[in-house]
């Protein structure tokens, strides 16, 4: 497989959160493993989705639901280190998302890793993807919003 760099626009970044790693999280070399950096990433994304009104499901049993994922881990990442995760909708479309994750350091600001997740709305009930519903689409649009 070949390695793509993924590059962001940095104004694409509009929510942050902050996790700690803890002692469960790391391996026997005391770093943190790529599964539970996939498990933190996971749960930015839940975080971001909260923050706009977004349910994992709602009542008519559709939700988002990742369909594929990018990432890019620039640095190793030892126990109690805290992490700042931003993220982002990069674009949206009738049926699919593509999110955006920044991972730094708090300490310093070192970048340790990039992730891109492509989504799509799920309809749990007829077992198939289904076009995003306006105030799922609107909640997670940002192409009108001014990052100047």
């Amino acid at each position: 497989m070949i390695d793509q760099e993924l590059t962001f626009d940095d104004g694409v970044f509009v929510f942050e959160t902050v996790m700690r790693v803890r002692n469960t999280e790391i391996d026997v070399g005391q770093y943190l493993t790529l599964e539970s950096l996939i498990t933190l990433l996971s749960e930015a994304r839940v975080r971001f989705l909260y923050s706009k009104g977004i349910n994992e499901i709602n009542s008519e049993y559709q939700g988002l639901i990742v369909s594929n994922l990018q990432l890019n881990v620039i640095s190793r990442v030892r126990a109690r280190e805290a992490l700042l995760f931003e993220v982002g909708v990069e674009q949206i479309s009738q049926k699919s998302g593509k999110m955006a994750i920044k991972v730094t350091r708090m300490y310093d600001g070192s970048l340790v890793a990039k992730a891109r997740k492509g989504f799509i709305q799920y309809d749990y009930r007829s077992n198939k993807a289904i076009s995003f519903n306006s105030e799922v689409k609107g909640a997670l649009d940002q192409s009108g919003l001014d990052y100047d």
